[in-house]
C-alpha cells in the first residue's frame, strides 16, 4: 500500500480476515470446526486502516466486510483515521450454511460498513426509483466462480458489482487490499473500473490473475 501514490484512489473494497477460525460442534453435518487457515487467526483487524486515509481522494469511499462482532472495533477505527461512517450494508444469503437448528438461528447474512473520507463529495449512484435500501440479496458463491478450489470465504461477484455500481463510476480507481481470489478485480474489470489487488497468499494471488484475465 505505500507503494500507492496519495489522492490516487477513489475507492477501497475489501474483505480482511474475520479472526472466526475456531472449533465447534458441527461434526454432525460434515463440519468439524470453521478453520479457513493461518491467515484468519490473530489478524490485527484494524492497524491497516490508518495506510486508508492518504491514498484515498477526498470524499473516496471505503467499504470493509466482516463479522458483526468486529464492527465496532472497525467503526472507531475509521473515525480516528478521518473517514465519516456512512452506513452499514448487509449481504443476505438465500442458501446459507446451516448449523443446529434447534438450538440457534441460522446465520443468514454478513456485513460491510461503508465510510467516506471527509473533505469532499462522495460518489453515490441511487439505482432504485425509489430509496436504496443498503441490502444485497443472493446466493453464495458458485462453484462456477471457484476456479482451482478458490477461497474458502470468496465473494461471489454479484456483491462487488452491487458495490461498484452504487459507490464508483466507470474508470474509478479501486484498491482491494486484501484480494483474496479476485472477486473485486473480477466486478472491476466487467464494470470498467480500473483496479489495483494485494495478496499475500501467491496462491489466491494466481488464481486472481487467471480470473481477471479471463473475465
Amino acid at each position: 500500500m505505500n507503494e500507492i501514490k496519495s489522492g490516487s484512489l477513489d475507492a477501497i473494497i475489501t474483505d480482511p480476515p474475520y479472526n472466526i477460525s475456531r472449533d465447534n460442534n458441527f461434526k454432525t453435518m460434515g463440519r468439524a470446526g470453521i478453520d479457513f487457515g493461518e491467515w484468519d487467526k490473530d489478524f490485527d483487524l484494524t492497524s491497516w486502516i490508518k495506510c486508508c486515509n492518504p491514498l484515498l481522494k477526498k470524499g473516496g469511499n471505503i467499504v470493509i466486510f466482516n463479522d458483526w462482532k468486529n464492527m465496532t472495533l472497525i467503526t472507531d477505527a475509521l473515525e480516528d483515521n478521518g473517514f465519516e461512517v456512512k452506513d452499514l450494508i448487509r449481504w443476505k444469503k438465500t442458501n446459507a450454511m446451516p448449523r443446529n437448528r434447534d438450538r440457534r438461528f441460522i446465520t443468514d447474512y454478513e456485513v460491510a460498513v461503508w465510510a467516506v473520507k471527509k473533505g469532499g463529495k462522495w460518489t453515490f449512484n441511487r439505482l432504485s426509483d425509489t430509496y436504496e435500501i443498503p441490502e444485497i440479496l443472493g446466493g453464495l458463491t458458485p462453484k462456477s466462480e471457484k476456479i482451482n478450489g478458490g477461497h474458502p470465504t470468496q465473494k461471489p461477484v454479484y456483491v462487488m458489482k452491487w458495490l461498484l455500481e452504487r459507490l464508483t463510476n466507470e474508470n474509478d480507481l479501486v484498491l482491494d487490499p486484501f484480494m483474496g481470489s479476485g472477486s473485486t478485480g473480477v466486478a472491476c474489470k466487467e464494470l470498467n473500473r480500473e483496479f489495483i489487488g494485494i495478496e499475500l497468499d501467491e496462491k489466491y494471488f494466481n488464481i486472481a490473475k487467471e480470473r481477471m484475465s479471463n473475465s
